[in-house]
């Protein structure tokens, strides 16, 4: 690994099934209109930047992102890579619901989840596996023999699972930390990772 380098890690933008208020995981919902702008406005932040590689997740709303970034940044298409390990955490039997209509579904479910006491969603991935995945992703294209910055396109729950993973579980996500619909976290490495920018909306 180089010493200085930076990994850049983007969430995509809004979709047409409300990323911004519905429980979308697994499902393969498309970036909207707005979601495709939100992207877009990262492109001046992005656009000097030495990337080597483009990873995503392969939903369409992280792939369609990733594609948008790497328009803008005048990447070639080889550089795109899509790992199933990103993909968001699966809701389960909750994929699609807003918080209200998942409470008044399974209440004892929701009662346990907002005390912190539930591993995963009816029907859905456990929340432990889930940041395993993320961290094994993360961490082995973070060791990787590459020249130059990795921006990795991905969703809400990849980017706070990827912190941890690099930051060491002590330093985590901090709770406020809500990843907004196409905002962009920096961590940079020198003699470690080090975190240089939190959750940027442009």
């Amino acid at each position: 690994m180089s010493a200085e380098r930076r990994l850049w890690l983007v969430r995509h933008g809004e979709t047409e099934g409300q990323s911004s208020v519905r429980y979308h995981g697994r499902n393969d919902v498309p970036l909207s209109a707005v979601g495709r702008a939100q992207i877009g406005a990262l492109g001046p932040w992005l656009a000097h930047v030495p990337f080597a590689r483009v990873v995503h997740s392969p939903l369409s709303r992280a792939a369609e992102s990733a594609a948008i970034l790497a328009a803008r940044c005048g990447l070639p298409s080889d550089r795109l890579v899509a790992d199933e390990r990103l993909r968001e955490i699966s809701f389960g039997d909750c994929e699609g619901l807003t918080a209200a209509e998942i409470a008044a579904r399974h209440p004892e479910f929701w009662a346990r989840h907002q005390a912190g006491l539930a591993d995963a969603f009816p029907g859905g991935e456990s929340r432990r596996h889930f940041a395993a995945r993320i961290a094994a992703a993360v961490l082995e294209w973070a060791a990787a023999d590459w020249h130059g910055d990795l921006l990795v396109v991905a969703h809400r729950g990849t980017v706070r699972q990827a912190l941890p993973a690099l930051l060491g579980p002590a330093v985590g996500s901090p709770p406020e930390f809500g990843v907004a619909l196409g905002s962009l976290t920096v961590l940079r490495h020198d003699r470690g990772w080090q975190l240089e920018l939190l959750g940027a909306v442009p």
